[in-house]
């Protein structure tokens, strides 16, 4: 669809529901972002938005900080099932990376998969819920289908380093990516393990480079251990 053609449906929906912010309720910005100018100010920019690598990663990219108040967005959206938050998210992370040009680098966006029983259970893939927006905002096609979660991990919260590794270890099976530039797409990375484990699945069906965009980072400096990742409320599976 043509670039103009987005643009005038972003007007007239703006027009017909003007944004909200979805923080304070005060008035959004134009033409359809639900996010006002004063709490857009207070996310945190993380101090390296841009890492190389690891292995098998190229680079992973993650522009903010999980800290308050991007952190009630993403619980909001991940907990409470609240998808206009994935909205704002996506449109975040579709602004920065617009920036870096990375978007003319990559052939597809693959949000991180959920096993089925979690799905279900949950209702929706937050990471999902973000792509679609972001590849909206990037003009990218997304394609969920490219990978599964084959087994179903119990929750990272909590775990070492070692013990997430063994956790995830060979729980994604990936297709139809031989030769292609791909982007992983999550809320938030804590060690990036989970990120690694997709892009060696990734690297195994054949692709030719596998990039992570993350909207948040959980600094070392804001948290004593792993375990302050994003946390489920009790009595709720991650």
């Amino acid at each position: 669809m043509p670039e103009g053609v987005y643009r005038h449906i972003d007007r007239l929906g703006g027009w017909l529901l003007p944004p909200r912010c979805v923080l304070c309720g005060s008035r959004g910005q134009a033409p359809c972002l639900d996010l006002c100018a004063g709490c857009a100010a207070c996310f945190e920019a993380a101090d390296a938005p841009v890492l190389v690598g690891p292995e098998p990663l190229r680079r992973t990219c993650a522009p903010f900080v999980y800290a308050w108040p991007l952190d009630h967005l993403v619980q909001a959206l991940k907990y409470r099932g609240q998808l206009a938050t994935a909205r704002v998210l996506g449109n975040l992370l579709a602004g920065w990376l617009a920036g870096t040009g990375l978007q003319h680098q990559t052939d597809l966006i693959l949000p991180v998969p959920l096993h089925p029983a979690r799905h279900a259970e949950r209702g929706f893939n937050q990471s999902a819920e973000i792509a679609r927006q972001l590849g909206r905002g990037l003009r990218l096609p997304v394609l969920e289908s490219a990978a599964v979660r084959r087994r179903a991990t119990p929750p990272q919260v909590g775990l070492h380093l070692e013990e997430r590794r063994r956790n995830l270890a060979g729980a994604f099976f990936a297709r139809n990516v031989a030769g292609l530039s791909v982007a992983i797409v999550d809320d938030v990375t804590t060690t990036g393990t989970t990120l690694q484990e997709l892009a060696c699945a990734l690297q195994q069906a054949g692709a030719r480079v596998v990039d992570a965009w993350c909207v948040a980072r959980a600094e070392r400096r804001i948290r004593c251990d792993a375990s302050s990742e994003p946390s489920p409320p009790a009595g709720r599976m991650r």
